[in-house]
């Protein structure tokens, strides 16, 4: 699992200056950024990412998660994008994606209100103290939380429900009458192509899964090259709970296609 982290500013020139920082803790080996923004909140609400500036300390995102995390911030008002429109498709309000809880948006939301910015990254730290220092030095407050992924297995669980209920209405469909087989035979319908779908639904998430794992790997051995040897060994355990993560829930959701491919069979 990695970390969402948020750090609030009163204006903008001191978001960018924070966001800086943040990318020089990145190159000192101190944290690894995934992915990282700055955005900001205007007065009906709505998060815009400000990550257009030439001068950005963050390049293009990649798109991974963190579209998701800010959209998300954005509530129901949405949010607006800058240059980086094309980088999320998707995954801008995909609540089940952000893998948050209900109280870290609550928290977040009650410091980043209208007028104010930030500083929004997906990150794996060794240790919190050098964010945590830097942050508060230019004036800041850091607000952290572990991403669950929560859709994987939320598609398993479905695959499970949709499954149990084809087997149902197969059996009820072999003991009904001519005239209640129409009526069985509309429900089957429904029910193969919601497992159609979540079929379709696993594969995409194995594949946005694999670039992401990807991504994040080739991340942790550059900041294993770099680092301290204390740090090296941090960042090693990290890459091996990666695999670990990704494997586990990898297995979830070849599960998932597997229960939709024998149900339809």
């Amino acid at each position: 699992m990695s970390k969402y982290i948020v750090c609030v500013f009163d204006d903008e020139k001191t978001t960018y200056e924070a966001a800086s920082a943040l990318r020089a803790l990145d190159n000192e080996g101190s944290i690894a950024v995934y992915e990282g923004a700055i955005v900001s909140k205007n007065e009906k609400g709505t998060v815009r990412i400000l990550d257009e500036a030439s001068d950005a300390p963050f390049g293009t995102m990649s798109g991974m998660l963190l579209g998701s995390l800010i959209g998300v911030l954005g509530g129901p008002a949405g949010m607006a994008l800058g240059a980086a429109v094309g980088s999320f498709g998707g995954l801008l309000v995909d609540v089940h994606d952000a893998g948050v809880g209900e109280d870290f948006l609550d928290e977040v939301g009650a410091a980043l209100t209208p007028g104010k910015f930030a500083v929004v990254a997906e990150a794996d730290e060794a240790w919190t103290v050098p964010l945590d220092t830097r942050m508060e030095k230019l004036g800041g407050t850091v607000h952290r939380a572990w991403r669950i992924d929560v859709e994987g297995e939320q598609i398993e669980r479905d695959a499970q429900a949709a499954k149990r209920e084809w087997q149902e209405l197969k059996e009820e469909w072999r003991a009904a009458s001519d005239d209640a087989k129409a009526k069985i035979k509309a429900k089957m319908d429904s029910v193969e192509a919601k497992l159609e779908t979540l079929d379709d639904r696993a594969k995409a998430k194995m594949e946005s899964m694999k670039k992401a794992t990807s991504a994040k790997l080739e991340k942790l051995e550059a900041q294993i090259a770099k680092s301290s040897d204390e740090m090296k060994q941090k960042y090693a355990a990290k890459r091996e709970e990666v695999k670990a993560d990704h494997e586990r829930r990898m297995t979830k959701l070849r599960e998932a296609g597997k229960l939709a491919a024998e149900a339809l069979a």
